[in-house]
């Protein structure tokens, strides 16, 4: 006996909903499905790209945060040649040490941690590692999915390239903004609302971002404005993407990224593969009213799949 039906007095009961039921009824003949191979499925699939929708709905706080963020960062924008300087007459061994520790954290420690999480979370059965686990992969890609779409639409030179900070748009420079920060504040967001509990974990999750946000400056590889765009893209786009994978809804009634791969081959048939980003706007939810005929069974489940998918 499944646990989808039971017996009771010499009689099967079905617990099923009847959705269920109808749809177990509904059978499609053999002949009418096409068989295909490896090859005849790619070229039906032909030169179309898959999509990855990331799922992002966005708030007055969120909107808030972006507003101070932004008159923050114009401040700061015009006084990257005074911070760089001033970090740069004030090196000693101790922030060389420091600088070290913050790289680590923003790149090389991170993959560890997400996976370390994860697997010590399951094997422990410890909820709140796994949900770092999961929660960081999922804010991870978002965050450097959108950091290498600014990288590569500004092209701004790196401090250890030119003693001109306003210098955008050359090819092979990508230092606005900063792919580590960006990194480390998307974990530190994780650690801090998984143990938004504990009064001190936070403070520790988000001074250690900053602690790769200043190596990064130290290093010469970024512009203090580099640093505070990669901290609130990090941030933001992380709080985001957990308030949205804690609601209950599906993707499709939500705002969000559209990431499309592609591949493209010029004139001297070079190929070059990259990311297309685009904004899909939140879909109202529409209530269907199938139901209101009168209809059971298969005549049912047709008329309200047919209406879901936009065919009424």
């Amino acid at each position: 006996m499944t646990k989808q039906c039971m017996e009771y007095e010499g009689k099967i009961i079905d617990l099923r909903s009847k959705v269920s039921q109808h749809m177990d009824q509904m059978t499609i003949p053999e002949s009418n499905i096409p068989k295909l191979n490896v090859r005849e499925f790619q070229t039906l699939l032909g030169d179309h790209s898959p999509e990855y929708f990331i799922p992002i709905s966005g708030n007055r706080s969120d909107l808030k945060l972006l507003a101070g963020a932004l008159s923050l960062g114009t401040i700061i924008f015009s006084s990257d040649r005074e911070v760089m300087d001033f970090i740069q007459d004030h090196k000693t061994e101790k922030t060389q040490a420091a600088t070290e520790i913050g790289n680590i954290l923003g790149k090389d420690a991170l993959i560890p941690l997400i996976a370390g999480s994860y697997f010590v979370g399951a094997v422990m059965d410890n909820g709140k590692l796994k949900q770092i686990g999961l929660f960081a992969l999922a804010g991870g890609l978002a965050t450097q999915i959108v950091t290498e779409g600014f990288k590569k639409t500004f092209y701004r030179i790196r401090p250890n390239g030119s003693e001109d900070p306003y210098e955008f748009f050359e090819k092979e420079n990508h230092s606005f903004f900063s792919g580590h920060t960006s990194a480390a504040f998307s974990m530190a967001t994780v650690v801090a609302h998984v143990y938004r509990d504990k009064p001190f974990i936070p403070y520790l999750a988000y001074g250690a971002a900053a602690l790769t946000s200043y190596a990064r400056m130290h290093d010469k590889k970024h512009w203090a404005s580099d640093v505070l765009a990669g901290a609130v893209a990090g941030h933001l786009i992380t709080r985001i993407l957990i308030r949205t994978l804690e609601q209950s809804g599906d993707d499709i009634a939500q705002g969000g990224l559209l990431v499309t791969p592609f591949t493209h081959e010029d004139s001297h048939e070079r190929k070059y593969t990259g990311l297309t980003v685009t904004w899909k706007p939140k879909k109202k939810k529409k209530k269907l009213d199938c139901e209101n005929y009168g209809l059971e069974g298969k005549e049912l489940i047709y008329l309200c799949l047919t209406e879901a998918l936009g065919g009424r």
